[in-house]
């Protein structure tokens, strides 16, 4: 049943565009030992995670990290494979002094395509970007992977903007209960409509992080919605306090 698994996630990697914002799937070897493996492109630079830490940055630098991220995943769900862990370290700020030949730009690159595939493997996932179908509930019944990667990418855009995390629990088992329990609106977003400059970002958050997928934006949408409110966004200081 694993190999069968991987060949069908392997298989579907290939079917991948080249793209700016993907790491590039060079081959899988289901024959090797202990474990088959799938070899990828080496993106050189620091993940999103110790970009945000080190940076110093604005809203449209942010809002440029952002639109990249969601191109991206646009393009993947385009040939129908999700990401399935989007998250801060899961993407790579391209380091363009480290590559050899025509320069690119320092652009975010989705990484690490362990759980991508076709298909949803329910309790794979990271608890502070995991759908509520990831833990086992799915209002929709229809277990598809591209809403999870939509709702993963509303906890990372509230993440970039405000600099903290959608949820600031305890442990693990407080965040998947906090996950659990909204339907849209946690405090976070919430306090984001209080301010008529951050009104509209929340609403796109909202509607990427529903309870139930069928009640999400696709990811293009999202990526629509953002370029639209990016000019006035592009006026406020970083990180928005709320």
């Amino acid at each position: 049943e694993f190999m069968r698994l991987f060949r069908d996630e392997a298989g579907a990697l290939l079917s991948l565009p080249r793209h700016t914002n993907i790491a590039r799937f060079v081959t899988f070897d289901a024959g090797a030992r202990p474990k088959p493996i799938l070899v990828m492109e080496l993106v050189d630079g620091p993940s999103l995670e110790r970009y945000l830490d080190g940076a110093t940055l604005d809203m449209p630098r942010v809002l440029e990290l952002l639109d990249g991220v969601a191109a991206g995943l646009e393009a993947m769900h385009k040939v129908g494979v999700a990401h399935l862990d989007v998250k801060p370290s899961n993407v790579i700020v391209r380091d363009p002094d480290g590559i050899l030949g025509p320069k690119l730009p320092d652009e975010p690159v989705l990484v690490d395509f362990g759980l991508a595939g076709r298909g949803l493997r329910p309790g794979c996932g990271t608890a502070s970007y995991g759908a509520p179908e990831v833990w086992g509930h799915d209002e929709s019944g229809k277990a598809r992977p591209e809403p999870v990667d939509v709702y993963a990418f509303g906890c990372l855009a509230y993440e970039l903007l405000t600099g903290r995390t959608l949820f600031e629990e305890s442990n693990d088992m407080a965040t998947l209960h906090a996950h659990l329990q909204h339907d849209g609106w946690p405090e976070g977003v919430g306090r984001l409509t209080t301010d008529p400059r951050t009104q509209g970002v929340a609403e796109v958050i909202r509607r990427s992080i529903r309870r139930n997928p069928d009640d999400r934006e696709s990811m293009s949408s999202v990526r629509g919605a953002l370029a639209r409110l990016r000019p006035g966004l592009s006026t406020l200081e970083w990180p928005i306090r709320n």
